[in-house]
């Protein structure tokens, strides 16, 4: 079996910029993502693999990228939310395992935006451009509970801006950060409704079905979650994470983080806008088709986790290995 370095760059932005958005403390990033897919068929034609792809934005750089693969690997961009993915694929593979490896180093700074609520302005005319944030899908469910909670806290409400601080302080007040009832981390709006438990997945999925019943565009953000308030000197896991981004008119898309608020990694008012650097984004949206497509059904959110198919079907049995340690001692601080 060979190997194959392949260096890529990239070098892509947010196509919506935010007049306020500052970058804060930097923390510097070390990370190693290593997938094996195990136990191939002898007779397998076709194995493909998606890994995830971060791309540098208004609050991090992502640079010095090497891919370790026997076979070619490259880099794909699906269009619906702009997501990149590394895909590679390995034709009659005779190897019982394929090992990929990606390295690469990430600034990731502190997201500071000070929104003043005079300044957010209305959505006006032609609203068609963000029906894919504000449409229902197979994930995310609009349902008459979801609607009536909208129309509860849309009453008296006269501004865009109050619109939204509702959603984001019901959203606050009612769930718990709990993950001990089972069914969590799936995003279902019905269960969240009932149970008002979950994890961060549940918390925004909730925000982005009332926001889209009150016609207000949401999106969900997905990011390699690295361990609050610590240190790596050396490599440790590395976890998931799901945010929310919000459209203000004047500002553009704005991040919101509640179940962190909720779990004391920073204040109510911080996350209302800005976001730690114990993270880095890995991409948006929900119901995800991968670039290449892939040709089982869509994904519930990009995610940390590698996604392979054998001959055109899911496959499962895969391990993965995903470090990350700091390359300038930080310490982290609650706002």
């Amino acid at each position: 079996m060979f190997k194959r370095i392949f260096l890529i760059a990239v070098a892509l932005f947010s196509a919506f910029g935010i007049a306020s958005a500052e970058r804060g403390d930097i923390k510097r990033l070390d990370i190693k993502y290593t997938s094996i897919v195990k136990d191939i068929p002898k007779d397998a034609k076709v194995v493909e693999i998606w890994l995830p792809y971060p791309q540098s934005d208004r609050y991090q750089d992502v640079y010095n990228i090497t891919v370790d693969s026997p076979y070619p690997a490259s880099v794909h961009y699906e269009p619906e939310y702009g997501n990149s993915f590394l895909y590679i694929k390995a034709n009659k593979p005779k190897e019982k395992e394929i090992k990929v490896t990606v390295s690469l180093f990430a600034d990731r700074y502190e997201a500071i935006n000070k929104i003043e609520s005079e300044k957010v302005g209305e959505l006006e005319g032609d609203i068609t451009q963000y029906e894919l944030f504000l449409s229902e899908n197979q994930y995310k469910a609009v349902n008459k509970d979801v609607k009536k909670i909208a129309q509860d806290l849309m009453k008296n409400k006269k501004t865009y801006y109050e619109k939204v601080r509702a959603i984001y302080d019901y959203v606050y007040d009612t769930m718990e950060y709990d993950k001990s009832v089972p069914g969590f981390g799936t995003g279902d709006v019905g269960r969240a409704c009932s149970v008002k438990k979950g994890n961060c997945i549940d918390f925004h999925s909730l925000f982005s079905a009332i926001a889209s019943a009150a016609g207000i565009p949401a999106r969900e953000v997905s990011n390699f979650d690295l361990p609050f308030g610590e240190v790596a000197s050396n490599y440790c896991k590395v976890g998931f994470h799901c945010s929310i981004e919000v459209l203000l008119p004047n500002y553009g898309w704005i991040p919101l983080d509640i179940s962190h608020a909720k779990k004391g990694r920073g204040t109510k008012e911080f996350f209302f806008g800005s976001l730690d650097n114990f993270r880095l984004q890995i991409g948006h949206g929900r119901n995800i088709l991968l670039a290449p497509p892939q040709k089982g059904q869509r994904l519930n959110l990009v995610s940390s986790e590698p996604y392979v198919e054998i001959d055109g079907v899911p496959y499962e049995n895969i391990n993965k290995d995903l470090l990350y340690k700091d390359r300038k001692i930080v310490n982290a601080k609650l706002q």
